[in-house]
């Protein structure tokens, strides 16, 4: 037979091994909580990390679309004002051809003995009302002007009275008068004393 130990009664070991199982399921409930907290607060680092790489992230493509909303809105001004310049400049040179069809008429009524009382542009049309002392100042006023801007300038209506100044009316193509002819006329015009 055994000897009879106290300290190693049999109600002792199952109280020493009810006592281990609770210290080892208590630890391991402990082990367990302390790994899934940091287990969550890793994952709540991580997180926080992932949206702050996407925060920069997407800071930078909104950045991004406004410097290229920007560059849009300054190429399509540049366009504009590409647009606005070279409308400018067309209506620049309209009015100097204008005008220098006008100084031209001017020039040649003083010298050619006849007045100008309406200049008009419609639809490509120049048309040009006057008054002349005689029939034939008229008519070599209109040879004239016909040989000096290199097109036919046409009579379209003539008016005349035993007392009264012959009343005309001239037609001529607008868009031709922009060519070189009547810049030469324009030039040779200025250049005659």
């Amino acid at each position: 037979m055994r000897p009879f130990n106290l300290l190693n009664h049999p109600g002792l070991a199952q109280q020493r091994r009810v006592f281990h199982r609770c210290w080892s399921s208590l630890a391991g409930i402990f082990t367990g909580c302390l790994l899934a907290w940091l287990g969550l607060q890793w994952q709540t680092a991580e997180i926080l990390q992932l949206r702050q790489v996407e925060s920069q992230l997407q800071s930078a493509w909104l950045a991004r679309s406004q410097e290229t909303q920007d560059a849009t809105r300054q190429q399509t001004r540049q366009r504009i004002e590409s647009e606005q310049v070279g409308h400018l400049q067309k209506i620049e040179q309209h009015q100097q051809a204008w005008m220098a069809v006008h100084e031209r008429l001017q020039e040649l009524a003083e010298g050619q003995g006849f007045r100008l009382s309406r200049l008009s542009s419609e639809t490509g049309q120049l048309t040009l009302h006057g008054e002349a002392s005689r029939f034939e100042v008229m008519a070599a006023a209109q040879q004239s002007l016909s040989d000096q801007w290199g097109q036919s300038v046409t009579l379209k209506n003539v008016t005349t009275g035993p007392a009264s100044p012959v009343s005309f009316v001239w037609q001529t193509d607008w868009p031709v008068l922009h060519s070189a002819p009547l810049a030469a006329a324009a030039v040779s015009g200025k250049a005659k004393p």
